[in-house]
């Protein structure tokens, strides 16, 4: 008796379209990076069964397409700022800040800002119209791929998606040509938005504890060096 060869269907959407520009600085115990951008890139890929759906498709192009430029539209030229960080202390300022010289015009109202106080001591203040609250630890580009996840997933509608065969989806999300973090996962039977969050809760994908940071390489290579001329000394 012949058995059916197995097949399995995906397919992967990467356009130049499914991309944000943002600002983020990571911060941990004892480290923060400098403020910067990039330009990040999302790709997202569909695992399908061994059948395709009565239409021919896994799933229609133009559904992937619009729910990843929806989500990148939301995340573009904002900074991005990590809600459940450790090392840092958002508050909400309110000040007024103070103005010189003749005012040609009457003066706007206040706009509120976000402030941040890190553990290294350095401040920012920035409008909370130019912020995006994510709820994650560090905006590592591996925490923003899990969020972009749960947002995809939510806009795409999970049930349909097992309906027609589809049992897993991976998000990409790219800071640089050659820097991408990937995060797979099983879709849940479920439209529950908050059951998909929960399913998408960075605090618990990162242990807690003190975070033992790694030397550079060119310093452990440096140390090497010293210590390999010691012993021939």
């Amino acid at each position: 008796m012949s058995q059916e060869p197995e097949t399995n269907f995906e397919v992967n959407v990467s356009k130049d379209t499914f991309k944000f520009n943002a600002a983020h600085f990571v911060a941990y115990n004892g480290f923060r990076e400098r403020l910067h951008g990039h330009n990040y890139k999302l790709s997202i890929r569909l695992l399908g069964s061994r059948t395709l759906g009565q239409d021919g498709y896994v799933l229609d192009f133009g559904e992937l397409k619009a729910v990843a430029k929806k989500v990148c539209k939301e995340l573009n030229e904002y900074f991005i700022c990590p809600m459940y960080s450790n090392v840092i202390t958002i508050q909400e300022d309110d000040k007024q800040g103070e103005g010189g010289g003749q005012q040609q015009q009457p003066p706007q109202p206040p706009q509120p800002n976000w402030k941040l106080l890190c553990q290294d001591g350095a401040q920012f203040s920035f409008p909370k119209s130019d912020v995006v609250m994510l709820p994650i630890v560090h905006s590592t580009v591996e925490e923003i791929a899990i969020y972009c996840w749960g947002q995809i997933l939510i806009g795409l509608d999970a049930k349909y998606l097992i309906q027609r065969g589809i049992h897993t989806m991976e998000v990409t999300c790219a800071e640089a040509v050659g820097q991408e973090a990937v995060f797979r996962m099983k879709i849940p039977d479920t439209n529950d938005k908050q059951e998909i969050l929960n399913l998408c809760n960075v605090q618990s994908y990162v242990p807690k504890g003190d975070v033992v940071p790694r030397s550079c390489l060119p310093n452990v290579m440096i140390q090497q060096q010293q210590q390999q001329q010691h012993n021939n000394n």
